[in-house]
């Protein structure tokens, strides 16, 4: 099958250049290297023969337009744009944790842990009813698209909770769930220099507030780990079984 020309001149040329260089350097260094130095070689005066490139192709949308390069539709350009991106995405995390929260406090073995998740389920709800308010305040829709950095992330507290031994899944939890926090952090404090740009002075300093209020629930949880839970992992016989857990549901 014949494939159009995706290559510049200039391109062809540094391609069939480097190609040679590589064969000519591909009688050095032990077999595999030469076998690699000499397919690399081949591989680059073949793109430069042909004008072809195989990885810019696949980097290149079937109309030929970069896939980066998005359309005027659903643009973000302008700050206050920005700033209602950031609601609706804080508004996902926000729901998507609680539910993870809540899933996980009834599986935890330390009640104090179970607790402050159960606590923090409790306050992200709240949470997502003020961020409504937020939206509905600038006529944007609630329904935002879902925030997919939180949801990989959850993802990962999952797949802890699954591959942790009990003796140790309590801690490996809880620093999977920092890492979310850690995650919600930078949101907040991204909408709020938004907000105070916009002239939202109200609504900065609430922002900056989560912000803190998450950077102490990141601290409680730190001091939770590092004197009781991680202690506890260290000294707890390894391979303890996991039976009658129950696997948090997914409500997402």
């Amino acid at each position: 099958m014949t494939r159009e020309r995706n290559l510049g001149t200039a391109e062809r040329w540094i391609s069939l250049l480097g190609g040679v260089g590589m064969l000519l350097t591909a009688r050095r260094g032990g077999g595999f290297g030469r076998v690699t130095r000499g397919a690399l070689g081949l591989s680059m005066l073949a793109r430069g023969a042909t004008g072809y490139c195989h990885v810019k192709a696949a980097l290149t949308d079937r109309a030929g337009e970069p896939i980066a390069d998005l359309s005027g539709h659903g643009r973000l350009d302008s700050l206050e744009a920005m700033y209602e991106e950031e609601l609706q995405e804080l508004h996902s995390a926000e729901g998507q944790l609680c539910d993870t929260a809540n899933d996980l406090a009834r599986t935890m073995s330390h009640p104090e842990l179970a607790f402050r998740l159960q606590e923090y389920a409790t306050e992200l709800q709240a949470r997502r009813r003020d961020l409504e308010n937020f939206l509905a305040r600038i006529g944007a829709d609630v329904r935002g698209d879902m925030d997919d950095a939180i949801h990989a992330l959850i993802g990962e507290t999952e797949k802890m909770w699954r591959i942790s031994a009990a003796n140790v899944r309590d801690a490996a939890v809880t620093a999977s769930v920092q890492r979310i926090i850690h995650y919600k952090i930078a949101g907040y404090g991204a909408i709020a220099a938004y907000a105070k740009a916009l002239g939202r002075v109200t609504e900065a300093a609430h922002f900056a507030q989560l912000a803190d209020r998450d950077k102490a629930v990141d601290a409680e949880l730190s001091e939770l780990a590092k004197g009781t839970l991680n202690p506890e992992a260290a000294v707890a016989p390894q391979g303890e079984s996991s039976a009658g857990s129950a696997e948090p549901a997914r409500t997402h």
